[in-house]
């Protein structure tokens, strides 16, 4: 009877570990963390009446690289990234578009076309690493998002790019700037314009990557 405590931190300290080192793949942690970040983010939109932060404003968030997201190099796996920017995606539209995210008679939702992640630096085991998200450029369909992972030094570990489509419940698509002019964004100023152009230079070719479903080469074929 005496060894039973003895017993049971022996089976119950790695258990812990091993359950504290891997959250973030526990049942439902992701809908959990989704949640709470909601949850926080309309919350501050309610206290600034729903009203946008400015336009190219950067929203951050502080994450952590815990051993289930490694792979068999040791490193943050590509999976993740993309996991974590679902969370930046949802910082971006409730901090820039609150209104309609919140405001269910316009209708209108964001849903994600595509992301595109360029790595720079790995993401070792463990490490903190921040997120930093902002409004990139927009089209009369697409609106841009830029993200970058940042490791503690500053270093750049991956540059990405999301591009957002507003459509109403029957399927019509809603411009990116009519969506942020009744979100209350004002485009008064003459440099919001240069710089969505100076940016757009740069997205428009993002967009050339649709032409692989024009492949003329068959798959079934050698």
């Amino acid at each position: 009877m005496n060894n039973l405590p003895t017993k049971a931190l022996a089976i119950g300290i790695p258990i812990g570990l091993l359950i504290t080192t891997h959250l973030k793949s526990l049942p439902f942690a992701y809908t959990v963390r989704s949640w709470f970040l909601l949850r926080a983010l309309i919350k501050k939109a309610k206290e600034n009446n729903l009203q946008p932060d400015a336009l190219f404003a950067v929203v951050s968030q502080d994450h952590r690289c815990y051993l289930d997201d490694i792979d068999y190099n040791q490193h943050m796996n590509n999976s993740t990234y993309n996991k974590i920017l679902d969370f930046s995606r949802i910082h971006i539209l409730y901090s820039a578009f609150a209104r309609v995210m919140m405001e269910p008679h316009h209708h209108i939702f964001g849903h994600n076309g595509g992301v595109v992640t360029l790595f720079r630096k790995e993401i070792p085991p463990l490490a903190r690493y921040k997120v930093q998200s902002r409004i990139w450029t927009w089209n009369d369909k697409w609106l841009f998002l830029q993200h970058r992972f940042l490791l503690e030094d500053g270093t750049v570990a991956c540059l990405a790019i999301s591009k957002i489509v507003f459509k109403k419940v029957s399927g019509k698509t809603v411009p990116p700037k009519e969506v942020l002019e009744l979100c209350g964004h004002n485009f008064d100023d003459p440099t919001i314009e240069e710089r969505r152009l100076h940016n757009w230079d740069i997205a428009q070719h993002v967009l050339s990557l649709d032409k692989i479903r024009d492949d003329p080469y068959s798959w079934s074929s050698l």
